[in-house]
């Protein structure tokens, strides 16, 4: 009896990939988990605004860009410690990237793949760690509490933006599309590290101290930093501290999450390879302000006059140097 060899399948076609397979990543990847995110990734459309369009990775060079991006901005300019693949490859990458959604911002105004994309946020949902295992933060902190909970969690992470393009509204165009993509998902809670740069935490005792009193989460979702390069946030007494002045000064990512609504951990880590204090921030995506969440629904205002409107509230601010309580959480400054 003559038996007919077996058809293999064709994955050289590089469009039908996800992920980059990497060493024997590639054995570990089902086919049907790229499959499905293959068909997700059709249905979320891109945020475009001007020149700039925020979408996810559609395939290896993308996520090479953002690695490239990544290590410009960690290793170069804020002076991580790379490792020696770091610096032969000039990408930051880790074993988690293969796993992920890479969010991207696209100035359509450059040539060169490599100079068009100017930002880069990394989400990791739920079931993508059912096969790599964990999430990134559960490196530093203990999170426990936060997986015990119903529903879809989304961690953020890699947030960077080239230093070209920071005064530009970058990161409101992230958060635009992050909003499309967790109500696709129906994200329940959000979290992720946020970082003040080095690790001289004496520097930053008002601002670790203004994180504990006013923003730490509640018990039920409450992260806590892991010894040994844990250390504690509360190092002056609430009634010392100047809470506008002090929060003006934190670094702006985490002064907009906690705009967005978010809460702090218990504790801060020190991050000696990346050179920062990392606070975990955990957010209830009922937290979220409406204009973040709705932005892309139908019948709603269009993105160009919302951004123009928020821009001018935060002019208007800075300009009149308006002062005022300390906002609490999920504030903005109203004018």
């Amino acid at each position: 009896m003559c038996l007919s060899p077996v058809k293999k399948k064709n994955f050289s076609n590089k469009k039908n990939w996800l992920v980059k397979p990497v060493n024997s990543i590639k054995n570990l990847i089902s086919n049907s988990y790229i499959l499905d995110r293959r068909r997700i990734k059709k249905k979320l459309k891109s945020v475009k605004y001007k020149n700039f369009e925020v979408r996810l990775a559609k395939n290896f060079k993308d996520i090479d860009v953002a690695q490239n991006l990544r290590y410009r901005v960690f290793y170069e300019e804020l002076k991580a410690k790379p490792t020696i693949k770091n610096i032969l490859y000039e990408k930051d990458f880790d074993e988690l990237d293969p796993f992920c959604d890479h969010l991207l911002v696209i100035d359509h105004n450059k040539n060169s793949k490599r100079e068009s994309i100017v930002g880069t946020y990394r989400l990791i949902r739920r079931p993508m760690t059912q096969i790599h295992g964990k999430f990134y933060t559960e490196g530093e902190f203990d999170i426990k509490k936060i997986l015990k909970q119903k529903g879809e969690i989304l961690e953020l992470g890699r947030s960077c933006v080239d230093k070209d393009y920071r005064d530009k509204p970058i990161i409101k165009l992230l958060w635009k599309a992050i909003s499309a993509y967790m109500e696709h998902y129906k994200i329940k809670i959000l979290f992720g590290c946020a970082s003040f740069p080095g690790v001289n935490y004496k520097k930053y005792k008002e601002q670790l101290s203004l994180l504990h009193y006013y923003y730490l989460a509640p018990e039920s979702i409450r992260p806590k930093a892991l010894p040994p390069n844990n250390i504690q946030l509360n190092y002056c007494q609430k009634k010392d501290l100047n809470a506008y002045k002090i929060f003006k000064s934190l670094p702006p990512l985490l002064k907009g999450y906690l705009r967005l609504g978010a809460y702090v951990s218990d504790g801060a880590f020190i991050d000696k390879q990346f050179n920062t204090i990392d606070i975990c921030i955990v957010l209830k995506s009922n937290s979220l302000k409406k204009r973040y969440i709705n932005l892309h629904k139908k019948g709603k205002k269009s993105s160009k006059i919302i951004f123009i409107k928020n821009f001018l509230k935060n002019k208007i601010e800075e300009d009149l140097k308006i002062k005022c309580e300390i906002p609490k959480r999920g504030e903005i400054f109203e004018i």
